[in-house]
């Protein structure tokens, strides 16, 4: 008798679990405590690399529909773009008692894959960010979170032999994002590093469209987009101070936001970058925080002047 209650117990739980996932797995609205206990708890310190990124989360999945009931949309746009052919798994949370509480997403889809970070307070979503992304390059990157709700993002590539790495360590904070604590790397000891500019074939024939020197180093590359109100951008630079050197660089899309200004606004991540033209050149404003771009010791704060665009000569014969 005893041996069929167990069996009678076992199979009410498997419907009961089978209830949920299907729940999670459709598209009508369910209650905030069903979407979080579809996260079990995790004990810190939590780890993920890129190497074993598909590996993190279960088989239990999360609807498009339902997990975007809580969470912002977004978060996605890093690196799925406009995609949103994924599947998003559940994987875990944390956090401290009457405090906010901290939730590990794996998305996956054929190509990309990403775990997030989300954190919410009194089952309200605060804010969210990538802690690693599938990528092609030859960067290993690994994320931690230590006990202390500390996040560390490493990434570690090699050069000719030569192993160079950026480490950001970030914290939540209750203005609702997640702020820079740290920002180290030894890249920049590369000082007779060549700056490739990476639009430099692409087309300028709009009004602010060229680029922007400041000495022998530093450049803005402005190019045409896709109509006259959106730009290409390309921002290397570097702070000429042989003790304590420090260089950023960032590309993206800039979108005019009146006449002489324009603005980037970074997807996934807190970066923010303001954009202000003149008869003269343009002068670059960090307006969020764009510590993944650049050293802790220097920002993306200023001014370029045009340079004059040299014209082909035509010889008479």
């Amino acid at each position: 008798m005893r041996k069929y209650l167990a069996l009678a117990i076992i199979l009410i739980s498997l419907l009961a679990a089978c209830k949920d996932k299907k729940k999670l797995s459709g598209e009508q609205a369910v209650e905030a405590d069903e979407f979080f206990n579809a996260y079990d708890d995790l004990k810190l310190p939590f780890n993920v690399s890129d190497s074993n990124l598909r590996r993190v989360g279960d088989t239990n999945t999360i609807s498009y529909k339902i997990f975007t009931q809580f969470v912002n949309d977004t978060i996605f746009n890093t690196p799925f773009g406009k995609d949103r052919k994924f599947v998003i798994h559940p994987v875990g949370k944390f956090g401290e008692k009457g405090k906010e509480t901290y939730f590990t997403t794996l998305v996956t889809s054929k190509n990309n894959a990403a775990v997030y970070l989300s954190v919410f307070d009194s089952n309200q979503f605060k804010a969210s960010m990538p802690l690693v992304v599938s990528n092609d390059d030859e960067k290993v990157t690994t994320a931690t979170i230590d006990k202390k709700l500390s996040i560390t993002i490493n990434k570690e590539w090699t050069i000719k032999d030569d192993i160079f790495y950026n480490r950001m360590i970030y914290a939540y904070n209750n203005v609702g994002i997640f702020t820079t604590v740290l920002s180290e790397t030894n890249e920049d000891r590369r000082a007779e590093k060549i700056v490739a500019n990476p639009l430099d074939t692409f087309p300028k024939k709009y009004k602010y469209s060229g680029d922007y020197t400041k000495g022998s180093k530093n450049i803005v590359s402005i190019r045409d987009g896709k109509n006259p109100d959106e730009y290409l951008f390309f921002v290397y630079f570097e702070n000429g101070n042989q003790e304590e050197p420090c260089a950023g660089e960032l590309r993206g899309t800039m979108k005019m936001i009146s006449e002489k200004a324009g603005v980037y606004q970074g997807e996934g991540d807190p970066c923010k970058l303001g954009f202000t033209f003149s008869s003269a050149g343009i002068t670059v404003k960090e307006t969020g925080s764009c510590g993944n771009y650049r050293g802790i010791k220097c920002f993306f704060n200023d001014t370029y002047t045009k340079k004059k665009e040299t014209k082909a000569v035509t010889k008479k014969k």
